[in-house]
């Protein structure tokens, strides 16, 4: 087909459908579309940084008490989930207090620095 034969607003739908169809996002029957998900794996990595940093988010973004990091049912969960590990490695009630407070500090500080560059 000649393309300066065909007026430009169907050219360009062709043209969309042709590069939807290389793509591969519809199916067979053009009925339904797929999504494009593309799977991420994140770090499996068990240190003692990552699971204060997860117990204080659990705890900050569930409206949860902090006397949950010094729960024996709590640190039993952990210790399932990770046999290794040693009463040290598990965050206690006072470390979740000073680094959701460090974490804050560290918020509004750059707040603050991206607001002065703003103005």
């Amino acid at each position: 087909v000649n393309h300066w034969a065909i007026p430009r607003e169907i050219w360009k739908v062709m043209e969309e459908e042709k590069e939807a169809k290389a793509r591969g996002r519809l199916t067979k029957k053009q009925q339904q579309q797929q999504l494009d998900f593309k799977t991420v794996t994140g770090s499996r990595e068990f240190t003692r940084a990552t699971v204060l940093h997860a117990v204080t988010k659990l705890i900050a973004t569930n409206n949860q008490p902090l006397a949950l990091a010094d729960n024996s049912a709590f640190r039993n969960s952990l210790v399932a989930m990770r046999p290794k590990s040693t009463t040290a490695d598990l965050p206690s009630s006072y470390d979740i207090k000073v680094h959701l407070h460090n974490q804050f500090v560290k918020h509004m500080k750059a707040l603050k620095e991206e607001i002065m560059v703003r103005t």
